[in-house]
């Protein structure tokens, strides 16, 4: 009974985190858009859709193509966005790939670990998710959405 109720819970965070996370993705896409056409037009559509919002740009392409844009660089919370966006691509890829560690797990802290490259192990608490919103709404907030 009690792994099922790790299960569920993780199952609800890997949701929230993965959702939240193309959430941000998507307006990053946008905001990379604007910067390249500050009015909507055909080229912004074209560009947007076949270009930024594709498999081709995926989440980690859009963050180094941000960092690599002088204008963002200026931007007054520009180290800070950047740290978000890793934070949450990191913790996005973390819930998409790794694995739950079931021996280790508890309702608490539920351990997760990977195999890939070398063997890592993260836990999952209300800490960690909680720090993990904060950094979504900051990125909403800068990006001007709200939740």
């Amino acid at each position: 009974m009690k792994i099922t109720k790790i299960r569920e819970k993780l199952a609800s965070i890997r949701g929230g985190v993965i959702s939240s996370a193309s959430r941000i993705d998507f307006i990053l896409g946008y905001k990379i858009r604007n910067y390249f056409f500050p009015k909507a037009n055909n080229k912004a559509t074209i560009l947007f859709w076949n270009v930024i919002n594709t498999p081709l740009l995926n989440f980690d392409k859009k963050i180094s193509l941000y960092e690599s844009i002088p204008y963002f660089k200026k931007l007054k919370n520009y180290q800070k966005i950047k740290e978000s966006l890793r934070l949450v691509q990191k913790l996005r890829n973390i819930m998409a790939h790794w694995e739950l560690d079931e021996k280790k797990s508890n309702c608490k802290n539920i351990a997760m670990f990977t195999l890939v490259g070398k063997y890592r192990k993260i836990a999952i608490n209300d800490s960690l998710i909680e720090d993990y919103r904060k950094h979504i709404n900051f990125l909403l907030k800068e990006f001007g959405y709200s939740r």
